[in-house]
């Protein structure tokens, strides 16, 4: 499976390594563990859903991720926006964060460390899986879809610059968060 791609990644703290890897509830959902080879870090736990055409399921991964230095988190994120097709869905947990307080305020997603990170691997279509449907969908989550088509791709990434343009008209605040927020607006979209 396509979560078993992880395993000799390079990134800027090392090598990654699968610690284990086993069947999820379905034939085509996988769960992992991994490491950094050097450290014994854990750094991503994931599931992996490998989709299912019948079904227009498409595939799709879950994952937290070690988010305790921005740089890191994109380099991660990215690393598991690659093994998804066009149309795939990559779903990261937050919690008591930056990108927790950035979406408590509402921040447009996309300027928070988590959204510029999705966006930054292709993402663009966000959503907030602030409170999980039925109760059962797990802990706070960022969503973001790869477009299927240069047409979604644009379509996405106009919808995200007009949400980040009404935001940075709105937002009246100057505080640390605002300005870190500000400073992401202006990196992605040149806002």
């Amino acid at each position: 499976m396509a979560i078993d791609q992880l395993d000799g990644t390079s990134t800027s703290r090392g090598t990654l390594r699968l610690a284990w890897a086993r069947k999820g509830r379905f034939p085509e959902e996988q769960d992992a563990l991994v490491i950094i080879e050097e450290s014994g870090q854990p750094v991503i736990r994931a599931k992996y859903f490998g989709g299912r055409p019948s079904a227009r399921i498409p595939p799709w991964i879950e994952a937290g991720v070690a988010r305790d230095d921005e740089g890191f988190l994109r380099e991660l994120v990215a690393i598991l926006a690659q093994l998804l097709p066009p149309g795939g869905r990559l779903m990261v947990v937050y919690g008591d964060d930056e990108t927790e307080r950035g979406l408590k305020r509402g921040f447009p997603p996309v300027v928070t460390p988590l959204g510029a990170a999705l966006y930054a691997a292709g993402c663009t279509w966000l959503k907030d899986w602030y409170y999980p449907e039925g109760w059962s969908e797990g802990e706070l989550k960022l969503q973001g879809n790869k477009p299927v088509s240069e047409e979604a791709r644009q379509a996405g990434l106009a919808s995200l610059c007009q949400e980040v343009r009404r935001w940075l008209a709105g937002e009246r605040e100057d505080d640390e968060l605002v300005r870190r927020a500000r400073q992401r607006a202006s990196a992605l979209f040149g806002e």
